[in-house]
């Protein structure tokens, strides 16, 4: 039985939420739904005209809300934090795309940097397509020099003294009308001064519009190539002058080149192969893949993806902000990630400094120096002869090394927290444990290259391996006998002739 005077609390009447915010996002679901279903509904292209609407839409909701809460005497429904932050997107988003409807705001920069692919252009209205052709003459050994700001660029060879051009043009507007007035002002054009054919792609001739001219070149093998693009994929081939390539975004392959190639691809892929010149390589790569050269590579950087080397004859320098990897020579394959650095073939000097790797690498011939903050180091040769002075660190992690057992070198070995485990009988010996940290020295067989390795945190162990002998080059052909001329003390026997 309560007490008298005593009472329960009573909590107020908890406000019910507005459907205001649920309804929008269901418009927006039908919209996109439709569309995946084949609809052609140009969103941006409405959104920029009609987007008020929303605002007058939610509020007729709201007072509806309103009204009929008051004549049920209850509390009107409250907008949630997620309806009012979708609100101020739509305000802003609507305000931008109406100004740039109004030529007021550069869209075209906005939809490059948040990356608005190709596929997304649908979004602008539906697509329209266009195409032509361009020629004209080239001089011999000139250049041809392309700007594009979006469109796929592809240059090929052929055996034509001049230069020709197949364009398709893809065109997102509201209507047919608009298609062709940009179809019109967004024609390329291909002019030459001097040695120099100028090809423009001319997407933005008719300001920030939804147009996208994939370019098919066909030009002499003689003539250098400058390629400037914006956005697309370039690919060009089967060159014997240099090529020069700034791409800010998208995938790029050159391959049979004769000359040099001097390559910046900012965010995209690079794949570049038979190349008889040196190579330039700068920007931001996602993938870099190089096959093949003659030349030289220098390659300042950042690798966000995946490294294939391969069969590099004059070596190649890598410089990046968390590596720093240069060697004379690949005849095997090198490949590199975030985490791991695999090689086979490589052929030294080789200089190596990376962060956070884990190496592996075989066969490696001459002198040997590398660095690593974390990460552990495996390094198996299995030849006395192509064995060079090895300067192995790491500051966190364990170094495992199998030599030819046969090999001649002096070791020194220190681990500050590790075991150190030597399968070498040296002929003279020193080391020991102290707390935890081990160092061992010694030489084998006659002595000769250095081997010193430090791990910080790691154990380090020198285990044998068999000596691999090299397959024996077959002997050359004998050289052909030398012609004689017929003359004096010739005959005939049976009809063929005999000295």
């Amino acid at each position: 039985m309560a007490s008298p005077g005593m009472y329960y609390y009573q909590p107020p009447p908890r406000r019910p939420r507005s459907v205001a915010g649920p309804l929008l996002l269901i418009a927006v679901g039908i919209i996109f739904l439709l569309r995946n279903f084949g609809y052609s509904i140009p969103i941006l292209n409405d959104f920029a005209r009609w987007w008020p609407v929303l605002l007058l839409v939610i509020g007729l909701v709201r007072l509806g809300e309103y009204f009929y809460a008051r004549s049920t005497g209850r509390l009107a429904p409250a907008m949630g934090g997620g309806s009012i932050f979708l609100l101020v997107i739509i305000i802003i988003v609507g305000s931008a795309l109406y100004a740039h409807h109004g030529s007021q705001f550069n869209f075209g920069p906005w939809r490059d940097d948040f990356n608005v692919d190709d596929n997304f252009m649908h979004l602008f209205g539906d697509e329209y397509n266009f195409n032509g052709e361009l020629s004209t003459s080239v001089p011999e050994n000139g250049t041809l020099r392309v700007t594009c700001e979006r469109g796929n660029v592809t240059v090929s060879q052929w055996d034509q003294p001049q230069v020709k051009v197949e364009w398709r043009k893809r065109v997102f507007a509201s209507g047919q009308g608009e298609a062709d007035s940009t179809n019109a002002s967004t024609s390329p054009s291909l002019q030459a001064n001097g040695t120099v054919v100028d090809l423009q792609g001319n997407t933005r001739g008719a300001g920030q519009k939804g147009v996208v001219t994939d370019m098919d070149i066909y030009l002499p093998a003689k003539a250098n190539v400058e390629v400037y693009v914006d956005r697309g994929d370039v690919n060009i081939n089967q060159r014997t002058g240099y090529v020069k390539l700034a791409s800010q975004h998208g995938d790029v392959v050159v391959d049979q080149v004769s000359g040099d190639a001097y390559l910046t691809v900012r965010k995209g892929s690079l794949h570049a192969s038979n190349i008889g010149g040196n190579v330039t390589v700068d920007g931001r790569l996602d993938d870099l893949t190089l096959d093949s050269l003659a030349g030289t590579a220098v390659i300042t950087s950042d690798i966000f993806g995946d490294t294939h080397l391969s069969k590099l004859a004059k070596g190649i320098a890598i410089r990046t902000s968390r590596t720093t990897l240069e060697f004379a020579r690949l005849d095997g394959d090198l490949t590199m990630d975030s985490g791991d650095l695999k090689g086979n073939g490589l052929v030294g000097p080789m200089t190596l400094a990376t962060r956070t790797k884990d190496v592996e690498l075989h066969d490696v011939k001459g002198d040997l120096h590398i660095s690593d903050d974390h990460g552990d180091i495996s390094l198996e040769n299995g030849s006395s002869a192509s064995l060079g002075n090895l300067d192995l660190t790491t500051h966190h992690g364990d170094v495992a090394l199998r030599l030819p057992s046969r090999a001649n070198f002096q070791y020194t070995l220190v681990t500050r927290h590790g075991d150190i485990a030597n399968d070498f009988g040296a002929t003279s010996t020193s080391g020991g444990k102290s707390g935890n940290s081990s160092n061992a020295s010694g030489t084998v067989g006659r002595g000769g290259i250095s081997v010193h390795v430090t791990s910080d945190t790691g154990d380090i162990t020198l285990n044998k391996t068999e000596e691999t002998i090299a397959p024996l080059e077959p002997p050359s052909a004998p050289a052909p006998p030398a012609k004689e001329h017929h003359g004096k003390g010739k005959k005939k026997v049976d009809q063929v002739d005999v000295m």
